[in-house]
């Protein structure tokens, strides 16, 4: 991890009627860092963020950006320096996407083309076709696409620091998931440092290279996602990640607490090329396939459909699926592990009683909470250092 680039020093803010947001908030974040400010509400998690872009002064304390004191740039600089999404998004609606995306490095007197070549850049980075997308207009889009495009123009101008106030707040749980994936995956790409504020704690254990748990205006603790779920500082941490999280031995752990829940799946009858187009949209290499009652008819992967293109075969993807060990939400993680063990590292398909999918169980699913319960389980049988360590 690079030097420190953001350093809060004693910070407070109280208003004019005596109100105190936040007091003595004292934290190092680094270059490339993903941070989290979570707590319950009125914890001064916002007002923290909008500190940093002087939407709301400090009443005590110093902010140093590159050990430089902020105040000591002008707001419309610094402002500059940073990126911000919101849940609100904000996007100009006479304003073309190419146009929403780049309006700050127009303010900077980019030229167009390459304002254009930016637009179009970053529009692929998030899977969202260029030549479909540039010249819209945002109500042509889905909230989850307009929620993208507001992560695209905060990124436009290659800021220093993105804050990111509940941006995805209003979304549906699956667009919600979809879009903390792709964020994250952002962020590792281009290497930026992001404050992310939300008052989700499954949010936050997602995302966050490091957590900041804050309570009437102060920092309870700070760690990393394994270090809160391991080691909370007390009671009020415990309850406030909640004591399902915290981890536990393998053998009280049942699948559908860890289990993802809306895999991708796609009928038995679609065709080679949509199953293709299916994991390119989705990001993965495998998909469950379901009879046309929506039962479990198997998994099929990538270059078995790949292969199958390049022979010119016209089929649908049920006659490639292979057929694979499946478990019921209440059997439990350790099962799943013994699966992924013995030659199905995939992931095991969660079925219910009429063997319909309800969840799929991964090895990321399994990281974090039960890594450790999963050397546990396996050191009396004597895997190979190489692969327990895989798995941890």
């Amino acid at each position: 991890m690079a030097g420190s680039l953001l350093k809060f020093e004693n910070v407070g803010k109280v208003y004019p009627d005596g109100t105190r947001a936040v007091s003595q908030f004292t934290l190092d974040i680094h270059q490339g860092e993903f941070v989290v400010l979570i707590g319950p509400s009125g914890c001064g998690k916002t007002t923290t963020l909008r500190m940093v872009n002087r939407l709301i002064e400090p009443s005590s304390g110093t902010i140093l950006l590159d050990g430089q004191d902020f105040r000591q740039v002008r707001p419309v600089e610094l402002r500059r320096r940073l990126g911000y999404v919101i849940q609100r998004i904000g996007l100009m609606p006479h304003l073309s996407i190419a146009d929403n995306i780049t309006f700050v490095p127009k303010l900077k007197k980019v030229s167009q083309k390459a304002r254009r070549s930016r637009a179009y850049e970053l529009l692929e980075l998030v899977g969202l076709e260029p030549s479909a997308y540039m010249d819209r207009y945002p109500n042509e889009l889905s909230g989850g696409q307009q929620q993208r495009i507001g992560v695209l123009r905060a990124l436009a101008h290659d800021p220093d620091i993105i804050l990111m106030d509940e941006p995805f707040g209003a979304l549906d749980p699956l667009m919600r998931e979809q879009l903390q994936e792709e964020v994250k995956r952002l962020q590792r790409a281009v290497s930026k440092t992001i404050i992310f504020v939300t008052h989700d704690m499954d949010e936050a254990l997602t995302m966050a290279d490091r957590i900041v748990l804050m309570r009437e205006g102060e920092i309870v603790q700070v760690g990393t996602p394994e270090e809160m779920l391991r080691r909370p500082k007390d009671a009020f941490v415990t309850q406030f990640i909640g004591r399902h999280r915290m981890l536990r031995q393998a053998s009280e752990v049942t699948v559908d607490e860890v289990m993802l829940t809306h895999p991708v799946t796609v009928p038995a009858d679609l065709g080679l090329a949509r199953s293709l187009d299916a994991m390119r949209r989705r990001r993965v290499d495998s998909l469950l396939v379901v009879q046309r009652d929506g039962s479990f008819c198997g998994v099929v992967r990538l270059p078995l459909v790949q292969d199958a293109m390049n022979l010119g075969r016209e089929c649908g993807v049920g006659e490639l699926a292979e057929t694979c060990k499946t478990l019921c939400p209440q059997d439990l993680v350790l099962e799943a592990m013994h699966i992924m063990l013995e030659g199905q590292p995939s992931g095991v398909p969660v079925v219910d009683e009429s063997a319909h999918v309800v969840g799929l169980v991964t090895r990321g699913t399994l990281v974090g909470l039960l890594g450790d319960a999963l050397k546990r389980a396996h050191e009396a049988e004597s895997p190979s250092t190489e692969t327990a360590d895989q798995w941890a």
